[in-house]
């Protein structure tokens, strides 16, 4: 009787371990270290305004933006998808967004700049859920697809010649803070709150976990997988119309290389936070911790004075481990 461990006696423990899972809230407790830790380095000199409030206000807008993409990612991410296009198309959305503002106003310009986004997100959910080609493979072509429309779009210029009345309509909406919270961010909470009911509280929420997690279980049991699919970059589509308008809504201006490498920002913010490659798992809960990671690690290695080749490391170093990570809780 005496090596029998009685249910009371290891409860408390049990509930420390759980409460340290790093399954469950290792990215938190980082983040929270990672935010003492630079604000540490601040007081020691070694990092300038990092815990001012300006800075901050900044890096949740940051954030914010950010956050539209992630989702998008990690919708795609669950039904074991990837969608590497979403920073060129982000560029072709935004540049097709600023043009038509320009020659049709704002509500016909961003109508078409959401148009553009979302018909090249059909279109990889057709291909990937109907045609059934491997997601790399679709993504990275309309990668290449979406960048070279963007830059021809363009010829390389800058397109910024707005009127006042039209930036002060977009800085409105980009710009304007409440009690130093973005109002960017309240538009990205609301967004947060609706994708977590429907994949959380919807049939269509249960058939993406059901096509990630085992895609025959899913056919058999009557879900139409590629369907489903197509939804899901369709989704995809929508946060980076919705990314592409919340951009030029703070800096007015684009160009063909605006969303330059932001996909794989998105693919570290999103596996760092727990969704992973194989499907089935994570969400946007995940995906907004994932996102204010990364958004303040890279701020604060700017402040510490890190270059932009060292940091491309630090998130490709990142990204590695979050990989390595979930693919061993996976055999486990």
């Amino acid at each position: 009787m005496a090596n029998v461990a009685m249910p009371y006696e290891s409860k408390p423990l049990d509930i420390v371990r759980s409460w340290l899972s790093l399954e469950k809230y290792g990215l938190l407790v980082a983040f929270v270290l990672m935010m003492l830790g630079f604000s540490i380095l601040q007081l020691l000199g070694y990092v300038n305004n990092f815990i001012e409030v300006h800075n901050l206000t900044n890096q949740m807008r940051n954030a914010s933006l950010l956050f539209f993409i992630v989702a998008g990612q990690s919708m795609v991410l669950l039904v074991s998808g990837i969608d590497l296009s979403q920073g060129s198309l982000l560029s072709l959305s935004s540049v097709i967004m600023a043009q038509g503002i320009l020659d049709f106003g704002i509500a016909v310009g961003v109508l078409m700049g959401f148009g553009v986004a979302v018909m090249f997100g059909f279109i990889n959910g057709f291909l990937v859920g109907r045609v059934k080609i491997q997601p790399f493979i679709v993504t990275l072509s309309m990668l290449f697809i979406c960048a070279g429309i963007a830059l021809v779009f363009t010829g390389g210029r800058t397109i910024h010649q707005f009127t006042s009345a039209q930036k002060d309509i977009l800085q409105t909406i980009g710009l304007t803070d409440f009690f130093h919270i973005p109002g960017t961010m309240f538009i990205a909470i609301a967004f947060f709150v609706v994708l977590h009911i429907l994949l959380t509280r919807t049939a269509l929420g249960r058939a993406i976990y059901l096509t990630g997690g085992n895609e025959e279980a899913a056919r058999l049991s009557g879900i139409d997988t590629g369907k489903v699919k197509l939804i899901c970059y369709l989704i995809s589509g929508f946060t980076v119309a919705f990314t592409s308008f919340l951009y030029l809504a703070r800096l007015p201006a684009t160009n063909g290389l605006a969303g330059f490498q932001l996909e794989f920002q998105s693919l570290a913010a999103t596996v760092v936070g727990g969704t992973t490659f194989h499907g089935g798992e994570g969400g946007v809960i995940q995906a907004m911790l994932g996102t204010f990671f990364i958004v303040f690690l890279l701020n604060g290695l700017i402040l510490l004075g890190v270059g932009t080749f060292a940091r491309e490391v630090a998130l490709g170093v990142m990204l590695i481990a979050a990989v390595t990570i979930s693919a061993r809780r996976r055999r486990e």
